[in-house]
């Protein structure tokens, strides 16, 4: 039987709320104590003189200078301020008392949120003791690139979404990677991106079509430099040969030709006296002139120094028969040049042999430096005949201009020093194998992975099964790389993965431009 609400109600008890709750009561009680405590705390601390605790932490190192000033960077009552107009936007450090000492430039100019409307302490957290103020965490980076936006809509040029480094979906590859074992057809890159300074779809002669390569004009050939064959006693057997007319491993001296700068962050450019003259002195006729070089100089030059040395060759050869001066005849006047008249028989001799020695040295010239030459210039670099020739130049071709890439990865930053203990070829697999010079050496990110990443363990196998020292795989040495390999596998935590390591907010490279970034 249905029990009716009287009944029910009956079962309540009315003077439930007279009795006393224990844990209300309990945590009313502990919160005033806690503030009565605080509250004598503070007092004490107070009557000994303790100010300190009202005071932030320390601050950098670079700011110590400045410490007692807090007016320099602080500007007062701001945080009242802000506590009472409910408003985000002000803060107690001004921008503009940052630049007044820094001098920054913006990200990008169509940044969202715009670089005016970030306040440099949301990345710049002062009072936090011995910490960089230049060295923000990643969630700084992430908060914009998780989500890349412009004043335009999403970033057209840049990765649309950036969460963590040591993640497969975390941050793409190197684009110029991409493009380069990416199909043919694949779409270009950006106008403004920097992959098209170092990279660039067209063919090379010898290419069955077109494809991303390296857009350097240079002819050359790591397989044929590096290589080095070692005997089962681990002797050198087979090499380049050194100054010393001995064999010599260049597999294992990448430095000789790709030297650090002195900040041991970017190489130095290639240089043919430092590094090519040693080996291509640039001889030209060894029967006529032995040992005796033309300069690297451009074609204009070199013809007019083959035109002139074969020319006085052929007119030095043969001497002329003058008249000689009568003892009779009377000293000359100083300052006055008194030259013998030539006959005209010795002028037409003078002039047969001029043009005679000009013919021969033209066609010197012609079969060393002409267009149908396959050494001299053509050798390291691309010639193509010059479309429309002057009646009075010499020239029919000319050098297709260089443009070996200064960068490889434009919008980042590589330091060499501190990846010193790994072998050139843990990172550039393959170089030893590279005979075109369109071959992109660049590594992947996958092997920037296998150290800088959370769990380094995850992604060394893969290193370790490419043999990281495989440009002289018969050489008895033990390679460095292995040795760091092993190390990396014992401990937990790998090398950093902040952004900053390779990129930078305020970016100090000057060599921007497509007009975004900073100058």
């Amino acid at each position: 039987m249905l029990r009716s609400s009287r009944e029910l109600s009956s079962r309540v008890d009315l003077r439930v709320h007279q009795q006393p709750n224990r844990l209300r009561r309990a945590a009313w009680w502990l919160a005033l104590w806690a503030a009565v405590g605080s509250l004598l705390w503070l007092t004490l601390q107070h009557s000994l003189g303790e100010h300190q605790i009202y005071q932030a932490g320390d601050v950098t190192i670079p700011h110590r200078l400045i410490e007692n000033e807090c007016w320099r960077c602080h500007t007062t009552w701001t945080p009242l301020q802000r506590l009472t107009s409910f408003s985000d936007d002000l803060h107690s450090i001004d921008n503009k008392k940052c630049e007044s000492c820094h001098r920054v430039a913006e990200h990008h100019a169509n940044q969202v949120p715009a670089h005016r409307d970030i306040s440099c302490a949301a990345c710049h957290q002062e009072h936090e003791g011995a910490a960089m103020l230049t060295q923000p965490s990643n969630r700084h980076c992430i908060a914009c690139h998780a989500d890349l936006k412009t004043t335009h809509g999403p970033s057209e040029i840049f990765a649309k979404n950036v969460t963590r480094f040591d993640q497969l979906d975390g941050h793409p590859d190197f684009l110029l990677k991409t493009l380069v074992t990416a199909a043919a057809d694949a779409p270009p890159p950006h106008a403004k991106h920097g992959a098209n300074r170092a990279i660039e779809h067209f063919q090379r002669p010898g290419d069955a079509a077109p494809r991303w390569q390296d857009r350097g004009r240079i002819r050359f050939n790591h397989a044929m430099h590096l290589k080095a064959e070692y005997d089962s006693s681990g002797k050198l057997i087979h090499g380049l040969i050194g100054k010393d007319r001995k064999f010599t491993d260049l597999s294992r001296s990448c430095e000789v030709c790709h030297e650090p700068d002195h900040e041991g962050r970017f190489l130095k450019p290639i240089s043919f006296e430092r590094h090519c003259r040693e080996c291509h002195p640039l001889l030209f006729d060894h029967e006529r002139f032995p040992g005796q070089s033309v300069p690297h100089q451009t074609p204009d030059i070199v013809r007019g120094f083959l035109t002139e040395t074969y020319t006085l060759k052929e007119v030095g050869s043969r001497k002329l028969e003058v008249g000689t001066q009568s003892d009779s005849q009377l000293r000359p006047l100083p300052g006055h040049r008194d030259f013998q008249r030539l006959s005209k028989e010795q002028a037409k001799a003078v002039l047969d042999d001029v043009t005679k020695a000009e013919t021969i040295a033209q066609q010197h010239r012609h079969s060393q430096f002409g267009y149908e030459a396959t050494g001299g210039c053509r050798y390291c670099h691309e010639v193509e005949p010059v479309a429309t020739k002057s009646p009075t130049s010499l020239a029919d071709w000319r050098i297709v201009p260089t443009n070996i890439p200064s960068r490889w990865l434009a919008h980042s930053e590589f330091h060499h020093e501190p990846h010193r203990l790994l072998s050139c070829s843990a990172c550039h697999a393959g170089v030893a194998q590279s005979k075109n010079t369109g071959d992109v050496l660049i590594p992947s990110i996958d092997i920037c992975r296998t150290c800088h990443a959370q769990r380094p363990g995850d992604w060394l196998e893969p290193l370790r099964s490419q043999k990281s020292d495989a440009v002289s795989s018969n050489s008895p040495h033990q390679p460095q790389s292995e040795l760091l390999i092993d190390l990396l596998s014992s401990v937990n935590r790998g090398a950093r993965t902040s952004c900053i390591e390779c990129h930078k907010y305020h970016d100090p490279i000057k060599d921007r431009r497509d007009g975004s970034f900073v100058r």
